[in-house]
């Protein structure tokens, strides 16, 4: 009788025992969920008005906790802002994240449907709402890729044509491009080559050849056609 009272005792100690370390555990859970669940988000590199629109989206995030939310929830969210180029994800412990974003360049404006959109270095139209519109951007016109026209003027560039004094930009369908400077000059290249023809008119250009012409046309391969603007 006695050993079955002991027993019994003991069992009662085990119970009371697994009782309180248990609540006592489900107290460290939940002061460690609460000390570690998001209750900060800070955008940087945006105007008060784009940060606040961007820390709204992002308040469906709070309360997560901060070790195991994955960046790509984020960039998930972020990724429709076509007016980014990069991103930076910060996690402070215990519960702030911080974003740093910087925006893409302007490069360009196009029509697509009638509508107008600029052309982001990050290869993204960006709707004119989500930027604001700067000075002597070029207009491109025509059905073109991106990618084209960046490398178009990377070729410009490495050959040290100024870019900035171009206003408009006219891709063919035959895949080769017209380029208009603002000082009334168009230049024509080929299909092909392109690389060669920007070299030929940056020679052209730099030994003075191109004063009082209106139009350099080097469409033919080894052919240079220059008009006068008297003609």
């Amino acid at each position: 009788m006695h050993l079955l009272t002991s027993k019994f005792k003991l069992y009662l100690y085990l119970f009371f025992f697994i009782f309180l370390t248990s609540v006592f555990n489900f107290k460290i859970l939940d002061n460690y969920k609460e000390i570690f669940s998001i209750k900060k988000i800070e955008i940087y590199g945006l105007s008060n008005n784009k940060k606040k629109k961007i820390e709204h989206q992002l308040d469906n995030l709070k309360r997560f906790n901060i070790l195991s939310l994955k960046e790509d929830a984020i960039l998930k969210t972020l990724d429709k802002l076509n007016y980014i180029e990069q991103i930076y994800v910060n996690k402070i412990l215990p519960s702030t994240i911080n974003i740093k974003l910087l925006k893409t360049a302007i490069i360009g404006q196009t029509l697509v449907n009638g509508e107008m959109f600029f052309i982001g270095e990050n290869g993204k139209l960006i709707n004119p709402n989500q930027f604001n519109k700067n000075k002597n951007i070029p207009i491109v016109f025509g059905d073109f890729k991106i990618e084209d026209y960046k490398y178009l003027q990377n070729i410009l560039t490495k050959h040290h044509v100024d870019i900035s004094k171009i206003e408009k930009y006219y891709f063919y369908k035959n895949k080769r491009w017209d380029i208009l400077f603002s000082n009334g000059l168009t230049l024509k290249l080929p299909s092909q080559n392109a690389e060669k023809s920007i070299n030929i008119y940056n020679k052209l250009l730099h030994n003075n050849n191109l004063k009082n012409i209106k139009i350099v046309d080097l469409r033919v391969f080894d052919q240079i056609i220059l008009t006068d603007f008297n003609e």
